[in-house]
C-alpha cells in the first residue's frame, strides 16, 4: 500500500513539473510575441514620422527623386511588418531601408543648406533618430526573449515536455549582416 502511494506522489509530482515547464515555454513564447510586437510599434511610429518628413525633401524633389523613392519603399516595408508573425527578414529590410533612407536625407541635407537649417527637418531627423534608438533597444530585448525562449525549449528536460505537448519550434533571432561584417569579427567555438 505504501508503495501505492509513493507511486502516486510520483506521478503527481511529475504531472507538476510537466504542467509547470509547459507554462514556462508558453510564457517564454509570449515574452517573444510581446517583445516583437515593441519592434513594430516602434517602426510604425517611425512609419508615421516620414509623412512630414516626405513633404519636407518633396520641396526639393527635382533634385531628390531617388530620396522620395526610399521613403515610400522604407513606408511599404514598414506597412508588411506584421505584430503577430515573428519574421526577422522583413525586420532586415525594414532597417536597410531605413539605414539607406537616412543616408540619402543626410546627402540631401548637405546639399541644401536651406533644408538643413529648417526647424522643422531636423526635429523630424531627431524623432526619426530617437525612435530608431528606440528600435533598437527593442530588438536587443527581443533577441534577449528569443534565446530564453530557444533555451527553454532545447534543454532537459524543457525538450522532452516540449515534445510531448507544445511543440514550439525555435525562433530565429534578428542579425544585422552589414554590421556584423562591419565588426570583423565572429564569435568561435573551440
Amino acid at each position: 500500500m505504501e508503495i501505492l502511494y509513493v507511486l502516486a506522489a510520483v506521478l503527481v509530482l511529475l504531472l507538476i513539473m510537466g504542467i509547470s515547464i509547459n507554462n514556462g515555454i508558453i510564457r517564454r513564447k509570449n515574452m517573444v510575441v510581446r517583445a516583437w510586437a515593441d519592434v513594430i510599434t516602434y517602426e510604425r511610429q517611425k512609419n508615421e514620422t516620414l509623412p512630414a518628413l516626405e513633404k519636407q525633401a518633396a520641396e526639393y524633389k527635382d533634385h531628390e527623386q531617388s530620396l522620395l523613392t526610399d521613403i515610400a519603399s522604407l513606408r511599404s516595408a514598414l506597412k508588411r511588418a506584421s505584430r503577430g508573425t515573428v519574421n526577422t527578414d522583413d525586420l532586415a529590410a525594414i532597417e536597410a531601408s531605413t539605414t539607406k533612407m537616412m543616408a540619402g536625407f543626410n546627402v540631401a541635407v548637405e546639399a541644401y543648406p536651406d533644408l538643413k537649417m529648417s526647424d522643422i527637418t531636423m526635429s523630424l531627423m531627431r524623432e526619426i533618430s530617437e525612435l530608431q534608438d528606440n528600435i533598437a533597444a527593442a530588438i536587443s530585448i527581443f533577441n534577449g526573449n528569443i534565446e530564453r525562449f530557444n533555451s527553454g525549449i532545447q534543454t532537459f528536460p524543457n525538450s522532452l515536455v516540449n515534445g510531448m505537448g507544445a511543440g514550439e519550434t525555435v525562433y530565429k533571432p534578428f542579425e544585422n549582416a552589414e554590421a556584423a561584417s562591419s565588426l570583423g569579427f565572429s564569435p568561435q567555438q573551440v
